[in-house]
């Protein structure tokens, strides 16, 4: 074998190596929504203010992974990030449970529970309210969201 043909397949091992890793992650990132969201914690005490985003309203969304009203409004909110990334960030809060630090920082008594900063870094909205303002802020991008407000919470006792 001549060392031009070593070299081509070489070349072309590489290439398919490329391409089986590129497929790999386009499998891991389907179903994702592109946007500004991330996990903040898992229970532990966390200051809210530091986790918000500069120059966009955003989202704390107080979840457990046991709550069925939360898997209903957490993807809905993470699709409004995904439509509206320049202006909107999501930032998700596991209480893990009812005894966990963060909902006791925040007297979290029912979930989903949503606090809502605007684009200068101020709280504007909690619970309800936050759905309010998300319709008037991003009107049409916000349907999905709106037409969640005043559905099933979860309570302690409930769940985990």
């Amino acid at each position: 074998m001549t060392r031009d043909m070593r070299l081509a397949i070489a070349g072309l091992g590489l290439a398919l190596l490329a391409a089986i890793a590129f497929s790999a992650y386009t499998v891991r990132r389907a179903g994702r929504v592109p946007g500004d969201v991330a996990v903040i914690t898992h229970g532990n005490e966390v200051d809210l203010a530091a986790h918000v985003a500069p120059g966009k309203f955003t989202v704390f969304d107080f979840y457990a992974p046991w709550c069925p009203p939360c898997r209903v409004l957490g993807p809905a909110l993470e699709r409004l990030a995904g439509r509206e990334p320049a202006r909107l960030a999501l930032r998700k809060v596991d209480i893990v449970d009812w005894t966990e630090p963060v909902a006791r920082q925040y007297g979290v008594e029912s979930l989903p529970y949503l606090v809502l900063y605007d684009d200068r870094g101020r709280q504007v909205a909690t619970g309800e309210e936050v759905f309010v303002v998300l319709k008037r802020e991003f009107g049409a991008s916000a349907n999905e969201v709106s037409e969640l407000m005043g559905q099933e919470t979860a309570r302690p006792g409930q769940g985990s």
